[in-house]
């Protein structure tokens, strides 16, 4: 019964959440427009009247102040490979910017068997951007020795990939793109359960990406947090804040 009613309760949340977005999307139809994709970090986890909506997010400011098309996690597994499938069916020539707030997906470690099936699922995704070959490369990647729930973990994209990744990131005009944060081991946050032990990998090919970023590209940079401001800034070490909403949506408007 609770569950048939959270499942309700957040329908409705989301219908609302469309019905503000488009709202504002018509009422801002002289202003700039800039389309926005996020992972699960795009939204305010801790209460489900904010799931997948801009309510409480640094989201909220662009969908009032600008004729926002705004993408929040639509995928279980939002990837870089969902934001180049969503893009390449646009036209990209009326945006100002391109806000891409994804990768700690692509780069999570986690158990074999669920990389596996992530590869099924965004097969179409994958090989309609990157080709057969390189979706074939990603299905040969290598493991990594850290066990997850009681097998080796992998990643979706492998350090080799990320030149690829980067390659298309760097095609696109007017471009800002939200890195990973460190990870606190030590700390969990709200979050309950354990991380892989390797979890700071998503940091690292954050890194790895920023180094192969074209300078046309701009880049709100995480990587660098310090231990305070992982605590301080998320809420779990992955997720934003009330603080981390607020700083991000500064940096955002530094740019635009």
């Amino acid at each position: 019964m609770k569950k048939n009613i959270r499942k309700i309760l957040y329908l409705a949340v989301n219908f609302l959440s469309w019905i503000y977005i488009n709202f504002y999307y018509l009422k801002n139809f002289n202003k700039p427009k800039v389309l926005i994709y996020t992972d699960s970090r795009g939204f305010e986890i801790s209460k489900i009247s904010n799931r997948k909506t801009p309510f409480n997010s640094y989201l909220d400011y662009f969908v009032k102040n600008y004729r926002s098309q705004v993408f929040i996690c639509p995928e279980k597994h939002t990837t870089f490979f969902d934001f180049f499938d969503k893009i390449n069916r646009k036209d990209l020539s009326s945006f100002k910017h391109i806000i891409s707030h994804i990768g700690v997906v692509d780069f999570s470690p986690r158990p074999i068997s669920d990389i596996n099936s992530i590869f099924k699922l965004k097969k179409r995704k994958i090989t309609n951007v990157f080709g057969v070959d390189f979706y074939e490369k990603l299905l040969a990647s290598p493991h990594y020795e850290t066990e997850y729930l009681g097998e080796k973990t992998c990643s979706i994209i492998q350090e080799n990939n990320i030149p690829r990744i980067a390659q298309e990131l760097n095609k696109l005009e007017n471009l800002i793109w939200i890195s990973c944060n460190p990870v606190i081991i030590e700390w969990k946050g709200n979050y309950t359960r354990e991380r892989p032990k390797n979890i700071n990998i998503v940091n690292e090919k954050s890194k790895s990406i920023l180094s192969n970023l074209s300078s046309k590209v701009n880049v709100i940079n995480f990587t660098k947090f310090s231990k305070d401001d992982v605590m301080e800034y998320t809420c779990d070490n992955i997720h934003l804040s009330p603080k981390g909403m607020s700083y991000l949506e500064q940096e955002i408007k530094n740019i635009l």
